[in-house]
């Protein structure tokens, strides 16, 4: 049976197409991280990838190779013979890979490369790779003790120092641990998109859930976003190739791994903290997706307010800050996306708002929904958004995954950028 059509392939695209075309070798040495190594392969693949598996001798003592050969439906390369099989993936020919992943890498390995001691599969095609200028990723996995080690720490800098990127390990119960593959592959993302990709070399900022306004230290005024099509965007962003950066209010969803989370739980430290990125004059892409409480007390107690004898509580309120309405005075030239939930109103109606909205903001383009029907309401999995854009344009989007919408809402954006 040709290995082109091994059963195992069927996952290979399944939850994304960002990695489609890029080969990976997944060097795996002798920790016992090595077990996650099935599991990081077939999520490369689902994105993707072809991943082409290569063992150390040590490494075959805690997983077997046919266990990886199943995995990724390649052959485990487990020694180096007359086929040169380091030429073969990362030589200068017209299919090497894309990227040498050593996941888990041991410490052994990593002064091995440090010092160019090609005595292991793993090692050979290392050297391999760094002479042909591909991109090597290294995810350390031992004791802590040896992680602190510091000829180990020397030795990891100068890998660094050779542009050679180094994933730092989960330190827990006493040991470095090999991450989790989901941050592994976003760690992968950045090596692999570099010029391939709609967003790649882009920052994108994304500010996604719910801010809160206290009333006393335990209560607040809020409302009922979940930040799911928020950290839609941002997920998507990262499989875009940008650089992402989330301003994160109240959220009832996990952040993808890779992305720089900032917590913002108010409207005034998310002005701020839009402040002191946008100031930085690198952000290419601001996304305004949270949902921005409209009003704060005029003044907060600083102790619980007690129920005891009450029968009303009376506050007043002020409007909150407009953080949109500032972000193209903070940097002129960042392409802004603005949201607009909007309740029970007419097409007419929607479109009305939308235009003004933006042309207030001076955004570039407005994201407008009906959270009153059904599918497009907060906390939920989908959405349907209606698109209006600067230069004129309108575009409405199915109700869909907020996934989809959200690669959709991307690319009109990087396809603008780039005009």
């Amino acid at each position: 049976m040709s290995m082109n059509n091994h059963p195992s392939k069927d996952i290979i695209g399944t939850a994304s197409d960002c990695l489609s075309g890029k080969r990976i070798a997944l060097g795996i040495c002798g920790s016992v991280g090595a077990v996650k190594s099935p599991e990081l392969a077939r999520q490369l693949m689902r994105h993707g990838a072809d991943v082409y598996p290569v063992m150390t001798e040590a490494a075959c003592g805690i997983i077997h190779p046919d266990l990886m050969e199943w995995a990724t439906g390649h052959e485990t390369i487990t020694k180096l013979t007359g086929k040169i099989e380091h030429v073969a993936l990362a030589g200068d020919v017209p299919e090497k890979i894309d990227l040498l992943l050593i996941a888990p890498s041991t410490a052994n390995t990593i002064g091995k490369i440090a010092a160019g001691i090609d005595d292991t599969t793993v090692t050979t095609l290392a050297t391999t790779a760094i002479g042909q200028g591909i991109p090597l990723l290294i995810v350390p996995a031992m004791h802590e003790p040896m992680w602190r080690h510091p000829m180990v720490v020397q030795n990891i800098a100068s890998l660094r120092k050779l542009g050679i990127s180094v994933l730092d390990p989960k330190i827990e119960e006493g040991k470095a641990k090999i991450p989790d593959p989901d941050t592994i592959f976003h760690a992968a993302l950045p090596l692999l998109l570099q010029n391939s990709a709609p967003l790649s070399g882009k920052h994108v900022v994304v500010t996604a859930g719910r801010t809160v306004e206290y009333i006393d230290p335990v209560r607040v005024i809020t409302n009922n976003a979940s930040g799911r099509m928020g950290m839609a965007i941002a997920r998507t962003a990262m499989l875009s190739g940008a650089r992402v950066t989330v301003l994160a209010g109240k959220i009832g969803v996990k952040p993808p791994a890779g992305v720089e989370l900032i917590r913002c739980d108010t409207s005034e430290s998310l002005l701020a903290a839009s402040k002191r990125i946008l100031d930085k004059k690198d952000v290419d892409i601001y996304v305004a997706a949270a949902a921005v409480g409209d009003w704060q007390c005029d003044s907060v107690s600083s102790t619980k307010i007690s129920t005891h004898g009450r029968k009303e509580l009376n506050l007043t309120l002020t409007p909150t800050p407009k953080i949109l309405d500032r972000i193209k005075e903070l940097s002129p030239k960042t392409y802004l996306i603005a949201f607009r939930a909007l309740h029970k109103v007419s097409e007419e109606e929607l479109r009305k708002d939308a235009l003004a909205r933006m042309k207030k903001a001076s955004a570039d383009m407005i994201a407008v929904n009906d959270v009153s029907k059904e599918g497009s309401g907060f906390e939920t999995e989908t959405n349907q958004l209606h698109l209006f854009f600067k230069d004129g344009e309108e575009i409405d989007l199915p109700l869909s995954l907020k996934d989809a919408a959200a690669r959709r809402l991307l690319l009109e954006a990087a396809r603008r950028l780039g005009s």
